[in-house]
């Protein structure tokens, strides 16, 4: 299916919808929204290619099209979740409009304690290159699911003592609901051991990528901020992940590079200084390494894709 791009939205970066627009756009104040597609604005499910500096989790109930993810289409089905994290590039190409339930929160609500982030990293649909943010669920899913969703949209609404304490707690327990289906042995998805559970140093390792793999490419770097060697850390990774740490940084790298040839019209020259490669040359070997076509090539391949209206 070939896709739309607004040539407008052509930018020196990939355009970013903040959680502060959001409740700008709604007149509300609050680190957690719950609306349906008829209420929430726009910007929550733009048709152009964004990224968004908080969690998005969208579960649908009609509509017909595709969402594209990180280069990845995914026809729209009833009864499925997806799960966008901060950084994500995302947009919506639809046909019939979408019906279901936008939950957005930042991770400063989730979170009692900074110490309290590995938790967003305990969840296999969150932060992962790896496993898909698509969850399809059974009618039994659903009938446990959806209760869930209306208790977080109603005490959103109805903004009553502790309310905040109660939708964090509503918002675990969704999310750890989330996980149980999405790891479930019968299931298609990501399975990290019989209950679920990312290995802790597996988690930490994740979470450091994911804020420093634009500075940091050192598996050893890694390994000496997590106090393990760097051979128990390429071990455990691989056994959890398939890849090793080297290779997941890699793909962090090429995954954020794609998403400026795609998006935005940086030179390859500056696309490699945002993903701090000091010689041009050095990235276009790197680029062309890790994807077997040179950075010209890729953008060639991606305008047979997307076309500007």
């Amino acid at each position: 299916m070939t896709s739309t791009i607004n040539s407008a939205h052509l930018k020196q970066d990939i355009p970013l919808i903040t959680f502060q627009d959001i409740l700008d756009a709604q007149h509300i104040r609050t680190n957690i929204m719950c609306a349906n597609f008829e209420t929430i604005p726009a910007g929550a499910h733009a048709a152009y290619p964004h990224r968004h500096d908080f969690y998005e989790m969208l579960y649908i109930t009609g509509g017909e099209g595709t969402h594209f993810i990180d280069f990845n289409a995914y026809p729209i089905k009833t009864g499925t979740v997806y799960f966008i994290s901060p950084g994500q590039v995302h947009y919506w190409n639809t046909s019939v409009p979408l019906e279901g339930e936008f939950i957005g929160f930042t991770k400063d609500f989730l979170l009692l304690a900074p110490s309290d982030y590995m938790v967003l990293h305990e969840f296999s649909f969150f932060h992962s290159i790896e496993n898909t943010p698509a969850l399809g669920l059974s009618a039994k899913e659903r009938e446990l699911v959806e209760p869930l969703i209306q208790s977080i949209a109603a005490e959103r609404q109805e903004n009553k003592f502790r309310s905040d304490s109660v939708l964090r707690a509503y918002l675990h327990i969704f999310l750890v609901e989330m996980q149980r289906i999405y790891a479930a042995p019968e299931g298609t998805h990501y399975v990290a051991g019989t209950d679920g559970a990312i290995p802790t140093l597996v988690r930490h390792f994740k979470q450091l990528m994911a804020q420093q793999f634009i500075t940091e490419r050192s598996v050893q770097a890694y390994a000496d901020q997590l106090g393990v060697t760097i051979g128990h850390l390429n071990n455990t990774v691989k056994a959890v992940t398939g890849q090793t740490p080297g290779q997941l940084i890699r793909q962090e790298v090429v995954l954020e590079s794609k998403r400026l040839f795609t998006h935005t019209d940086l030179t390859s020259a500056e696309v490699g200084y945002r993903l701090s490669f000091d010689d041009p040359s050095y990235f276009s070997r790197f680029f062309k390494r890790e994807t077997a076509m040179s950075t010209m090539q890729f953008r060639k391949s991606v305008a047979k894709n997307y076309r500007s209206i």
